[in-house]
C-alpha cells in the first residue's frame, strides 16, 4: 500500500509540475531536472506495482512524451472538455437506449450504426431543419441574450 501511495504521490508531482509551469514561459533547467526525476520515480513505482495499461495517458507520462513537451513547448496545451464531455453524454444516452439488448457485440453494433447515421448527410439535413423549426420559436429576451453572447465572443477576439 506504500508503494501505491508512493506512486500517487509521483504522478501528482508529475502533473502538478507540468500545470505549474507559467504560460508562454519556456521552463528552467531546475523544473526540467525535477519534472525527469519525478517520471522516472513514477515509471519505476508503476512497473514495480505490475500495473499495465494501454492507456495513452500512460505511455505520453512515462515514455518521454510529457517531458518532450514541456522542454519544447513549455508545458502542454490547455483544452476546452466541453467537446469530450458531450460525446461521453451521448454515448451514455446511446447505452441507455439500447440497454435492453442482452448481447454486448450486438449492443455495440447499433451503438456504432446510431453514430454513423446521425453523421449522414440526409440524417444531418433533417437536423439542420428540426433546429431551424426551434431556433424560430424564439423570444425577444433569447434574441438579445444571443446578440450579447455574440458580441462577447467577437471581443474576445479582438482581444
Amino acid at each position: 500500500m506504500n508503494q501505491f501511495v508512493k506512486m500517487l504521490g509521483s504522478l501528482d508531482a508529475i502533473w502538478s509540475n507540468v500545470q505549474g509551469i507559467d504560460a508562454g514561459l519556456l521552463p528552467t533547467e531546475t523544473q526540467v531536472n525535477y519534472l525527469r526525476k519525478a517520471i522516472e520515480e513514477g515509471k519505476a513505482l508503476w512497473n514495480a506495482l505490475d500495473l499495465g495499461t494501454l492507456q495513452p495517458k500512460w505511455h505520453m507520462t512515462f515514455n518521454g512524451h510529457l517531458l518532450e513537451q514541456v522542454i519544447k513547448h513549455g508545458g502542454l496545451a490547455d483544452k476546452a472538455d466541453d467537446t469530450i464531455e458531450f460525446q461521453h453524454q451521448t454515448l451514455m444516452r446511446l447505452r441507455d437506449r439500447y440497454r435492453s439488448i442482452p448481447s454486448y457485440q450486438r449492443k455495440e453494433t447499433c451503438i456504432r450504426k446510431e453514430l454513423h447515421h446521425r453523421k449522414s448527410p440526409e440524417i444531418q439535413n433533417h437536423i439542420d431543419k428540426c433546429e431551424a423549426t426551434k431556433r424560430r420559436r424564439t423570444t425577444r429576451t433569447s434574441l438579445e441574450a444571443a446578440k450579447r453572447q455574440q458580441e462577447e465572443r467577437e471581443a474576445k477576439r479582438v482581444k
